[in-house]
C-alpha cells in the first residue's frame, strides 16, 4: 500500500496544497528533475526531519536540459524512492501543464546567467531558476531544500526568493560524496569505473586548491595555475578541461584576490556531456577542514544501482 499521495495534474496538486496549507502544519519541498538517487534522498530526509509534510516535485525541465540528450527517468520508481526517505506528497504533472503553448514568463537575474555554469550552458540558468521559483511559489513551503552539489542553483534561488519577497526559507544541504570524493549525480553514476577514477582528480584538485588558499596564497590566478598544474588535464584519456575558476558567491564574478566566502569550480567534458564540480567555502573553518560533506560508505557508484 502506498504511503504517500501523488498528484498527477495541476488541479489535483493545487487542491492538495491548499488542503495542506489549511492544516497549519509545516511543509518542506524538494524540487528535482527525476532520476532520483541518494543525493536527493538526503535532501528529502532532512526535509522530513524538519517539517510535517514533504512535497517532492519530479519533472525533467526541458528549459534547462540539453536538447541533444533524452533525460531518462521513471516517475513511478522515483515516487517510491522519495517516499522511502520521507516524502509525503509527490507532484508528477505532465509537461503540457507545466509548459503550455502560451507559456512566456522567465526569470532574469542579469549578467550572472553568463557566468560559471552559464559559460558552458548559456541557457541553463534561465530555465533552472525560473522553474525552481515556479515550484516554490506553487508549493508554498515553509522551507525548501537544495543540495550544494549545485552551488550556483542554491545561490541564485536564494537570491530570487529574497528579491521576490517569497515567504520561505532556502536550506542548503551539504554535498553527498562517495568515499573516493566523487559527488553523487545522475550523470556520474552511469560512467564506467575507469572514467570515474579519472574524474576523481577533480575532487582531489578542489582539495588541493583549498589547501593552497589556506596556506596563504591569495592571488586568484596563482591559485588557479597551481590547481591546473595539479589536475594535469593533458594526461586525461576521457575528459577535457573546460575551466577552473574561483568566483564570488554574491554575483559569480571572478576576483583577482581571494577572500571568503569563495567558490571553487571545475568543469570537465567527455564531448557528450559536461560535468560540474565545486566547493562553496564560507568560513575559515571550512577553508581549514573542508566544507561540510555527507559521506557515503561506498567508494564509487555501483552502475545501475541508485539505492
Amino acid at each position: 500500500m502506498e504511503n504517500y499521495v501523488r498528484w498527477k495534474t495541476y488541479q489535483e496538486a493545487l487542491h492538495g496544497i491548499r488542503t495542506l496549507k489549511g492544516t497549519g502544519k509545516s511543509i518542506g519541498s524538494v524540487h528535482s528533475l527525476g532520476d532520483l538517487h541518494i543525493g536527493h534522498g538526503k535532501l528529502i530526509e532532512q526535509a522530513a526531519t524538519e517539517n510535517d509534510f514533504v512535497i517532492v516535485t519530479i519533472y525533467p525541465n526541458k528549459k534547462q536540459l540539453s536538447t541533444t540528450h533524452k533525460y531518462v527517468y521513471n516517475p513511478d520508481k522515483d515516487c517510491e524512492f522519495a517516499a522511502g526517505f520521507g516524502a509525503t506528497h509527490l507532484i508528477t504533472m505532465d509537461e503540457s501543464e507545466i509548459y503550455p503553448p502560451s507559456y512566456c514568463t522567465f526569470l532574469n537575474q542579469g549578467e550572472i546567467y553568463s557566468r560559471l555554469d552559464g559559460m558552458v550552458m548559456p541557457t541553463m540558468f534561465k530555465g533552472m531558476i525560473t522553474m525552481s521559483i515556479r515550484w516554490i511559489i506553487f508549493t508554498r513551503p515553509n522551507r525548501t531544500y537544495f543540495g550544494l552539489k549545485d552551488i550556483s542553483q542554491y545561490l541564485l534561488v536564494r537570491q530570487a526568493v529574497k528579491d521576490f519577497m517569497i515567504d520561505t526559507e532556502v536550506i542548503a544541504v551539504p554535498c553527498v560524496r562517495y568515499r573516493s570524493g566523487i559527488a553523487i549525480s545522475s550523470r556520474l553514476m552511469r560512467l564506467p569505473r575507469e572514467k570515474l577514477e579519472e574524474f576523481q582528480r577533480v575532487y582531489q584538485t578542489l582539495e588541493e586548491g583549498r589547501k593552497i588558499i589556506a596556506s596563504g596564497v591569495t592571488e586568484a590566478k596563482t591559485v588557479i595555475a597551481k590547481m591546473r598544474n595539479f589536475l594535469n588535464p593533458e594526461s586525461f584519456r576521457f575528459f577535457t578541461l573546460k575551466y577552473i575558476k574561483l568566483a564570488d558567491p554574491k554575483d559569480l564574478t571572478e576576483p583577482k584576490v581571494v577572500s571568503l566566502p569563495i567558490i571553487m569550480h571545475i568543469v570537465l567534458s567527455d564531448k557528450e556531456k559536461n560535468y560540474f564540480e565545486g566547493y562553496l567555502i564560507q568560513s575559515q573553518q571550512e577553508l581549514t577542514e573542508g566544507p561540510a560533506t555527507i559521506w557515503l560508505e561506498e567508494e564509487y557508484p555501483v552502475i545501475g544501482n541508485q539505492e
